[in-house]
């Protein structure tokens, strides 16, 4: 995101993406894994974080981790999340 700062992006994303943001606190390796084999507990260093969706199908999200910015491909896990806010609407 050329000329953004978090503060900005945090200000246009609003709190909505918050809430649904703490799912996506799995990495794409988990979510690749069977269903059997993944784990609900969350890692030592977990940190609030934010997740951020353009474009739901591009398959990819942006996370906001505390002062950091990943941008993750995980067509499944933006279908979760796409998924589980429409449910909330």
């Amino acid at each position: 995101m050329p000329e953004s700062s978090r503060r900005n992006f945090l200000l246009t994303t609003g709190a909505g993406a918050a809430a649904v943001g703490v799912a996506a606190a799995l990495p794409s390796s988990a979510a690749a894994q069977p269903a059997a084999a993944k784990s609900t507990s969350l890692p030592a260093g977990a940190q609030p974080l934010v997740a951020h969706v353009a474009d739901p199908r591009s398959g990819s999200l942006t996370l906001l981790v505390g002062e950091r910015e990943l941008t993750v491909h995980d067509p499944e896990l933006v279908a979760r999340l796409t998924r589980a806010a429409e449910r909330e609407a």
